[in-house]
Parts: structure tokens; C-alpha cells; sequence
């Protein structure tokens, strides 16, 4: 039995189809999905009423919403599908602003478009970039070869849908990290939400975006092409932005069994840094920036251009092959306490096939994958002169390759209940070539093997029950290798967990759910972990450390519960997203058992989502929404120093002026809340520097109108 679910963030999809899909869309467009009751209502599928586009079924290289849920049910663990029209109609700038309600995932903005990104505590005291996630757009990795990645390159406007997979569940696209993979989903003229789109923001600390985007299907060939600016200056001193972000593929397809994509992206991303603050200063003045990051002028300015292919072919009834390739060129100037001045070219090559047969009389599905992905750095460090270059204080090449092959195997005991098997073999080459010290020139290899296994029990026609074991393992990222003033290499393992995780989704009447337990043990975990304070160095190996906790969502469809009688015959969604999160050390040698710092134990998000139901296709919705965070987690190993809980509200909503005409509006932290979003991890605040704090913007207000034609 092969089922549709919806997951996450979106739960009850079929249910929010009718609040959040545009009134513009088509109406003669449907697919057939298994039916999801709701006691007193009509049964509501994706594209009934109020079709949406981005629900069609897509083209071979790239499926539609429908279709990207139908292949995450079947896999045995936490995944969330977050489709565009789930934000579109908020000032979407950043991972926060578009994961809110995907369980398991924690963004919160440092500032501009940085975000501290985590998924089960991956890359848990990162304090800059990213690490333990592969970050892909339309499965083509942002990551370097390294593992590092700047996601600030990814505009969320630019997506169809975003694909979650957490923990050891991103298998499908080679990943072997704790946090697993999210990979954007960009439209193509079979998806996009009309022919031409254009999108016109402002509002607070002088936000200014506009969004185009052209879609066309000639014959067998189709293009679509999308394109941001932004302008912010910044809640906070030295934060201002600006970034063009350009994104575009086309397609054509041969025959019925072959199709090829090429894509283009280009980012230019210029974002000023206002670095961190005292509690004190968050809590009285949260619009300074930090006196060293005005004096030094800093900055992260991104350059980088890709250009990738996709090639989709059906090889028989129950086989596809997908394979392709990518090349591209990035560089980074980053004036910080030196000016990092970084480029260089990467390239990667991929392939999947995937089959359906019967073994024994018993349904089976094999997925055999690879990819090869390699880099190269040039790596240079100048004196900081008030954001210029100064005098060449360091210069290097750091060179990277990854060779990853992995297998899946669902084998079907019985018509409903799936044992699944995997593994992943990864080797990873790290050279550093001093151009100054040829002495400090070093080179390390890591070569892994990592299993899976899970079950997946298809309880009803539209709820599961599931549970697997993962193995991740993941070499240290240059970043790390080498270390800030220190040209050479820092001897580190690399990080190694075993991941366990049980859950269940689906839904049922007039009510959704999506929750996942999960306990990770993990092995030489990269934190920022002082071993003297005469070591340059900052981040290395800790013994054995404990991630564990709680995702879960859940959604009440409210008017079927009872209130039938809603202003204009519309619908009302409660919806909730929770995060329990425990990390620890296990018997460090320092520091006990203490809790790992970096996160909150408890996140939790809620919104009361109404939209109202019109014959003639237009209507109006709102959503007041709030943020809950108890307490905030401690900021320092030694287990002294605490962030202050906090509590924030704000609301969403947007009306249709005619057809293809949607005026929005986004207002956020409506108490003007001085609040802590994030922090930086330190290891004993009483013997280190405190000025580690992030500040919450304030009360904002962003508005928009969306013209569709």
C-alpha cells in the first residue's frame, strides 16, 4: 500500500491547502491523493477548491509537492515537507523565518540573513557559517567540499517546496551528519505559481525587496527564472544588507522515460557584521553593535556562481536512473579580525537509481546512489584596515574531496510493514598547502562506514509509526582543521554518533500530528572546548556527549471541532510546534555531566490560522501567532551563566484585491520585546568574556502586494 502524509510544519496539508494557497491559481488542475476525512467537512485534497500549482505532480527531473510527500512517507524517520505557500505571504529573509514550524529544526537569527541553524544540536557551538548539515538546492550540495557552507546564498522565495530530512534520514542524498540535509526545491514552469510573477516588500529598519519571477512552457521545453534584491539597514548598528540573488533552470524532455535540467545560480550577498553584546546591552540597548565590529568595518561579502545539470530516465516500469553533475566558482571577502579573502572553483558529480520489484511475492524498493564532490581554496589573510586589506599576513590552498556510495533497501514483510536497510561508505581527502610556511603543509584522510535500519509501519491509510538506527560520521571541516592565527593543522577526529529515533505521523478526522523521539550518543563531538589558554586553538574533540529530546507538531482543524459558522465560510487551523532538546556531556573529565550550552530546552510556536472562503476565489486570511522559550538555555559549559527566557507575539495575514492581485502583511514581536535570539558558546563565564549575546529584533512591520499574470 503506497499512502500520502502530509509532515511537519505542515501537517494537515490537505486541510491548509485551502488557507494558504493563492486565490489566483488555477482551478482546473487535480490530482488524486487518499482522502482525509474531517468530520462535517468536505474531503480536501491538495488541489480541490483553491488549487495551488505547486501541487501537481512535476516533471521527471523534478516533482511536484504531491509527489516529494509521497516519497518522504516512505522513509522510516523524521522528515518535514515545508511547501512555498506556507511563507510566501510573510517577509521571508532567512531559515528562521521560513522553519518556525518544523519540529526539530532551530534557526534563530544572529542578524541580516545569519542564522544559527541546528538540527538535533548539529553544529551545536558553530558561532559563525554552518556545519554538520548538507544544505542542497534542487539536490545539487551548497556545502563545499569540506562540509562548511554560507546558506545566506539560498533565497527562500526562490523554492517550490523545502524538503527536511533530520538525523541519518538524509541518506538519500549521501548525507552522514547528525543533523541530516535540507535541500530547496526550486519551481519549473509546470509548478511556478503563473507566468509572471512580481512581489514588492517594505517595512521596518528600511527593508526593501522586490521579487520577479517568468515561467514558459514551449513544447517539450520549458524555463523558469527568479530573481531577488534586497535591501535592509539593519535593526542593530552595522547591519546593513544588500544581495541579489538569481536563480533559473530549464528543461526538456525527450520522450516519456527522458528529461534533463540545466540550472544557473548566482549570489552576490554584501552583509555588515554587528557582532555580539553584553546581556546588559540586550536587555537596555539592543541596537548597538559591537565597538570592535564598527572599528574594524566587518563585513561577509559572498560571490559565487553554479551552473548544474539533472538527467531523470525511466528505465522500465519500476526503475529511474538519476544522474548529473555541477560546477561552479565562490568566493568569499570577510573582513573579521583579519580580512579572510577566500576563492576557488568546486565541482561534483552524482547518479541514483532507484527500483521496484517483487522479491519472494513481497514488495521491495532498492535506491543506489554516489556522488564525488571536490574543491579547491585559495585562502588568504590580510591585516584589517577598517574593512580594507592590509599587509598579507598568511596565504594557503586548502583542498577537498568526498567520495560517497550509499544503498537503501525497503523490503515489505507484509503489505503494510517495510524493514529497511541501509549503508553509506564515505571517504573524505583534506590537503592544506602553506604558500608561506611550506613546513606547516599537511594533509589527512577519513574513510568511514555507516549502517542503517529501521522499520516502517503503515498503521492506517493516513498515519505511520516508524523507527530506525543511524550511524553518522563527519570529518572536520577546514574551518576547523585550520583554526583562525592558526596556519596549520589541529589534530581532530572525527565527530562520530549513533543515532536511535521512534515516531509517528499522519492524521486523523480533524486533527494531524508529526512526533519523533530521538537519542543520539556521540563521539568526538567539535565544539568550542578550551584545552589551555595557551593554545591558539578553539574547537576541538569532547569525549562522549548525549543529544536527545523531542519533535513534535500537531494541528486541530478548530471549525470542525465545532465552530461550523465561521465569517465567510472559512476555516480555522490551531497550529502548534514543539522542541524538547537535552544535550550533555557524559562524564567529561571538566565538566561532568553538565548540559552542552547553545540551546534552549524548550522551543514552542503557535498560531490561530483563519482564511476565509469565497466563491469568486477571493478572500482574506490572518494569523496571530507567538513564540514560546521558557528558559534559554545556558550560554557556558561550566553550566553558570543562563540566556533569559522570553515570550514574543506577533501576526500575518493578507487579502486578495482581485485575481492575481494579494496585498500581505507581517508584523512581528508586537510588545517590542527586548529578548536574547541566540548566543555564542563559551566555556566558564566566570573565568571568559561575556559579550556573547545576540539581540531579537524589535517590533517590526513589513508589508507587501504580489501581482500574478
Amino acid at each position: 500500500m503506497k499512502i500520502s502524509l502530509p509532515f511537519g510544519g505542515v501537517a494537515l496539508a490537505a486541510l491548509l491547502s485551502a488557507i494558504v494557497t493563492p486565490a489566483y491559481a488555477a482551478e482546473d488542475e487535480a490530482i488524486v491523493l487518499p482522502e482525509i476525512v474531517v468530520e462535517g467537512e468536505e474531503v480536501v485534497t491538495p488541489l480541490s477548491g483553491l488549487a495551488d500549482p505547486s501541487f501537481s505532480l512535476g516533471t521527471l527531473t523534478v516533482p511536484g509537492v504531491a509527489q516529494a510527500q509521497q516519497e518522504m512517507s516512505l522513509i522510516p524517520g523524521a522528515v518535514s515537507l515545508v511547501p512555498a505557500t506556507r511563507y510566501q505571504d510573510t517577509y521571508a529573509h532567512n531559515f528562521e523565518d521560513v522553519m518556525d514550524f518544523t519540529p526539530g529544526v532551530y534557526a534563530r537569527k544572529r542578524f541580516g540573513a545569519e542564522v544559527r541553524l541546528s538540527i538535533r544540536g548539529s553544529g551545536l557551538s558553530r558561532s559563525f557559517h554552518m556545519r554538520g548539515l548538507e544544505i542542497l538546492q534542487d539536490g545539487v550540495p551548497y556545502n563545499l567540499a569540506d562540509g562548511a557552507a554560507d546558506f545566506q546564498e539560498i533565497d527562500p522565495l526562490i523554492a517550490q517546496h523545502i524538503e527536511v530530512y533530520k538525523g541519518g534520514n538524509g541518506l538519500r542524498f549521501g548525507s552522514a551528519t547528525l543533523g541530516g540535509a535540507v535541500n530547496f526545491v526550486t519551481p519549473t514552469a509546470h509548478t511556478a505559481q503563473a507566468a509572471n510573477l512580481v512581489r514588492f516588500e517594505g517595512g521596518s529598519y528600511g527593508t526593501a525587496r522586490i521579487h520577479t519571477e517568468t515561467a514558459r512552457i514551449l513544447g517539450n521545453t520549458d524555463f523558469f527564472a527568479a530573481m531577488s534584491a534586497n535591501h535592509v539597514d539593519g535593526f542593530r548598528q552595522q547591519e546593513s544588507e544588500e544581495s541579489i540573488r538569481f536563480s533559473a533552470n530549464l528543461g526538456h524532455r525527450f520522450n516519456d522515460a527522458a528529461e534533463t535540467r540545466f540550472y544557473l545560480v548566482s549570489n552576490t550577498v554584501d552583509q555588515e557584521l554587528p557582532g555580539t553584546l553584553t546581556l546588559a546591552q540586550v536587555e537596555n540597548t539592543p541596537e548597538l553593535a559591537s565597538p570592535g565590529n564598527i572599528a574594524l568595518n566587518q563585513q561577509r561579502n559572498v560571490r559565487s556562481l553554479r551552473f548544474a545539470n539533472k538527467t531523470t530516465l525511466t528505465l522500465d516500469e519500476g526503475s529511474t536512473l538519476d544522474f548529473g553533475g555541477y560546477a561552479g566558482y565562490k568566493r568569499l571577502y570577510h573582513p573579521i579580525f583579519r580580512v579572510l579573502d577566500q576563492r576557488g572553483p568546486l565541482a561534483g558529480l552524482f547518479a541514483r537509481y532507484n527500483t521496484e520489484s517483487l522479491v519472494a511475492g513481497h514488495r521491495n524498493m532498492l535506491t543506489i546512489g554516489g556522488d564525488f564532490s571536490w574543491g579547491e581554496v585559495d585562502a588568504k589573510q590580510y591585516a584589517n584596515l577598517s574593512g580594507s586589506r592590509g599587509a598579507l599576513l598568511a596565504s594557503g590552498t586548502q583542498t577537498s574531496t568526498n567520495l560517497k556510495i550509499y544503498a537503501e533497501n525497503h523490503f515489505y514483510v507484509v503489505e503494510d510493514v517495510a524493514l529497511v536497510g541501509g549503508l553509506q561508505a564515505v571517504h573524505s581527502y583534506r590537503k592544506f598547502t602553506n604558500d608561506l610556511a611550506p613546513a606547516q603543509s599537511d594533509s589527512a584522510d577519513f574513510t568511514s562506514v555507516s549502517p542503517k535500519a529501521g522499520v516502517l509501519w503503515d498503521v492506517a491509510e493516513t498515519a505511520q509509526v516508524y523507527g530506525n538506527v543511524t550511524r553518522s560520521y563527519e570529518p572536520p571541516a577546514f574551518s576547523e582543521l585550520v583554526q583562525a592565527t592558526v596556519f596549520q593543522f589541529v589534530p581532530l577526529d572525527p565527530q562520530r554518533a549513533v543515532t536511535a529515533e521512534i515516531g509517528t505521523r499522519g492524521t486523523a478526522r480533524n486533527v494531524a500530528w508529526d512526533v519523533a523521539f530521538y537519542r543520539a550518543r556521540v563521539k568526538g563531538e567539535l565544539i568550542n572546548y578550551t584545552v589551555s589558554p595557551s593554545i591558539p586553538a578553539s574547537t576541538f574533540n569532547a569525549d562522549e556527549t548525549i543529544h536527545q529530546g523531542i519533535e513534535a507538531s500537531l494541528t486541530f482543524d478548530v471549525g470542525a471541532w465545532g465552530l461550523r459558522n465561521l465569517p465567510g465560510g472559512g476555516r480555522l487551523l490551531f497550529e502548534q510546534a514543539y522542541m524538547y532538546s537535552d544535550f550533555a556531556f557524559d562524564g567529561d573529565a571538566t565538566y561532568g555531566d553538565n548540559k552542552l550550552a547553545g540551546m534552549p530546552p524548550h522551543v514552542y510556536v503557535a498560531a490561530l490560522r483563519y482564511k476565509s472562503s469565497a466563491p469568486n476565489g477571493l478572500g482574506w486570511d490572518i494569523a496571530p501567532k507567538m513564540e514560546w522559550v521558557p528558559d534559554g538555555g545556558y550560554v557556558d559549559y561550566a553550566n553558570r551563566l543562563k540566556a533569559p527566557g522570553y515570550t514574543t507575539f506577533g501576526i500575518e495575514g493578507g487579502v486578495d484585491l482581485m485575481k492575481g492581485v494579494r496585498l500581505f502583511v507581517d508584523a512581528r514581536n508586537l510588545t517590542d520585546k527586548h529578548y536574547v535570539s541566540t548566543y555564542s558558546n563559551i566555556t566558564d563565564s566566570a573565568l571568559a568574556a561575556t559579550n556573547v549575546f545576540y539581540p531579537g529584533e524589535g517590533r517590526s512591520v513589513f508589508a507587501g502586494l504580489k501581482l500574478a499574470f
